[in-house]
């Protein structure tokens, strides 16, 4: 049997990673696309984060912190999960305000986009648009 192999892209390293995944024993080759990066809320319930470089199935967003010890909220979705709302808004979001317990909102992330994600402050400047809060987010293609 091949071996599986995988190959990195020009931009290996950079925050903007592409995998070409080659199967064992064919030609068929599949991309695999990850890119890490922040933006800074603006307040506002529509907010679009461009420059990703392709259309995510999946993204991350967690407010950037460096105080050890302080309470963070993260927010998750793909496309399945952002089909579970009539709204097509819909994310699972964390906090250890509520001990790490998963709930579903609505109105957080609101669309995955052909080049990024498009976020909501929930109409009360709130995360992940809460304005002049700085993000960090992982979006995989």
């Amino acid at each position: 049997m091949a071996s599986l192999r995988n190959i990195l892209g020009p931009n290996k390293c950079t925050g903007n990673t592409v995998a070409d995944i080659t199967d064992g024993g064919t030609s068929t080759k599949h991309s695999a696309y990850i890119r890490t990066g922040t933006y800074t809320g603006d307040g506002t319930i529509s907010q679009a984060i461009t420059g990703v470089g392709f259309q995510p199935k999946y993204v991350k967003i967690w407010e950037r912190q460096t105080v050890s010890g302080t309470d963070i909220r993260t927010y998750e979705t793909t496309a399945e999960i952002m089909d579970d709302n009539a709204n097509g808004g819909a994310s699972v979001g964390y906090s250890t305000v509520t001990n790490f317990a998963a709930a579903f909102y609505s109105d957080r992330i609101i669309s995955l986009d052909a080049d990024g994600f498009t976020v909501d402050d929930v109409g009360a400047d709130d995360h992940p648009n809460k304005n002049g809060q700085v993000y960090n987010y992982l979006a995989l293609g």
